[in-house]
């Protein structure tokens, strides 16, 4: 396997990893419930702020990484 495809795969998994660390930060209000309540539901609208940052470099990795795979096909 050529370094280039290693790449690919290392980026594409590395947007992956980022797309459900994004997703596990949205479930987290509902996961805790009523524990933290007021200060978990005030934040959850700053995170909904912050996703487009970390989902926007998810798909640029992704998206490189498929063309690193089909440039070296």
């Amino acid at each position: 396997m050529s370094s280039q495809k290693i790449v690919a795969i290392i980026l594409i998994i590395a947007g992956a990893v980022l797309v459900l660390w994004v997703l596990m930060m949205w479930m987290m209000p509902s996961m805790m419930g009523n524990m933290m309540g007021g200060m978990m539901g005030s934040m959850s609208g700053c995170m909904g702020m912050c996703t487009f940052g970390p989902l926007l470099l998810a798909a640029v990795l992704v998206i490189l990484g498929v063309v690193l795979v089909r440039k070296g096909s």
